[in-house]
């Protein structure tokens, strides 16, 4: 390892609360020149016409002062909240690109309701290259960086595409303009319930291995999200056999976000349990196919017809109750599976794109550990 000069995150970046440009209407519209922008996750939160008040000292990075989430902005921006600070690099010590990407390597425990960019964040220690060296660090993150970022925006057309293919084929579910013939969806499937509630299934039943359970935060818009994972023994799996998810299922969130989201039961899994308010669907392949179901239950226009039936006041929800009574509309099978077909060509090249993001991500953090190690330049 290079033995860089240590430095404090204070030394090299200042920073400017950002009282004089925060935003004084929030009366947004798409239409107007300056974004305005949070440090959280959203990012962008819409566009002002308001022409003073802009910062224009770019680039800067957004550092949000209680979560510690930041991001990196090389565009004039409002901000909507005080929340932050506004850091800029000293330019003849320090790249500002290189600090963003070294302080997305800085852990920090963040349970205390607390403002961290003074008390904490800043007094970080971290090795400093000579300037020319951090640019060239930061020039081949970026390249990476780039490589990542196209095939995240191919993933993106990909589903674009079949959401033009769907509406193309089917027409808008809300106003039926093709005048398929209507039935009411629970009755349009072999298998329509929801998870066990109450005491049934707690996490205090849970396992270290046995039985999945699916859980809410495992089903993403026509994506099962492996990453939270929960079991159950098998004895307390058979008393709870009734809810037993198999491949060929389509898997329904309905909290969360989006409030209403669907994914295909994963082959790898061959059985789980579903927990409340994720409800299974088993298609009947004599009147509306998986793939067929899967992108009516995710397009904007079956959200819509869903909308009335939210309730919850801080997490809104639709029961399965309410779900069952829609009505959806019931091409002919013959369309239903010249679409399925249609779909699985773009799946292929989105199973090439996820592929080809996971070994750019890869890249990505395999050349952040050698940059700051100092095996990169």
């Amino acid at each position: 390892m290079v033995d860089w000069d240590k430095i404090r995150l204070e030394e090299v970046l200042d920073y400017e609360q950002p009282t004089k440009y925060i935003v004084e209407t929030t009366d947004y519209d798409d239409s107007f020149k300056t974004p305005v922008l949070t440090a959280g996750k959203s990012f962008l939160l819409g566009h002002t016409n308001e022409s003073k008040g802009i910062f224009e000292n770019v680039p800067a990075i957004i550092f949000d002062d209680f979560t510690t989430a930041f991001h990196y902005v090389d565009f004039p921006f409002k901000v909507k909240s005080s929340a932050m600070k506004i850091l800029t690099a000293d330019e003849e010590k320090a790249d500002l690109r290189f600090l963003y990407y070294r302080m997305g390597k800085v852990r920090m425990d963040k349970e205390l309701h607390k403002r961290y960019w003074i008390s904490k964040f800043s007094k970080v220690e971290i090795p400093l290259p000579p300037l020319e060296t951090q640019k060239r660090i930061a020039r081949i993150l970026d390249d990476t960086v780039a490589l990542r970022d196209k095939t995240k925006k191919l993933l993106e057309e990909c589903d674009l595409l079949s959401q033009s293919i769907f509406l193309e084929m089917f027409g808008d579910p809300v106003i039926n303009p093709k005048n398929w013939s209507l039935k009411n969806l629970k009755k349009s499937v072999l298998i329509f319930k929801d998870g066990p509630f109450g005491s049934n299934l707690k996490s205090a039943h849970y396992t270290e291995k046995g039985v999945r359970i699916i859980r809410l935060q495992n089903i993403g818009v026509n994506e099962f999200v492996d990453k939270s994972k929960s079991y159950v023994s098998e004895s307390h799996a058979e008393k709870l056999r009734n809810y037993t998810c198999l491949p060929g299922d389509i898997l329904i969130a309905t909290m969360g976000t989006p409030n209403i989201r669907a994914c295909r039961f994963p082959n790898y899994l061959n059985k789980a349990l579903n927990k409340a308010d994720c409800l299974q669907l088993r298609p009947d392949p004599n009147t509306a196919i998986q793939d067929y179901l899967l992108f009516l239950i995710n397009s904007r226009g079956f959200f819509h017809l869903i909308t009335k039936f939210f309730h919850g006041q801080t997490r809104s929800r639709v029961s399965m109750g309410q779900m069952a009574k829609l009505s959806i509309p019931i091409p002919p099978l013959y369309l239903q599976h010249e679409f399925a077909k249609k779909i699985s060509l773009v799946e292929k090249q989105k199973e090439l794109a996820k592929k080809e993001l996971k070994e750019s991500e890869n890249l990505f953090n395999c050349l952040l550990q050698k940059a700051f190690k100092g095996e990169l330049v």
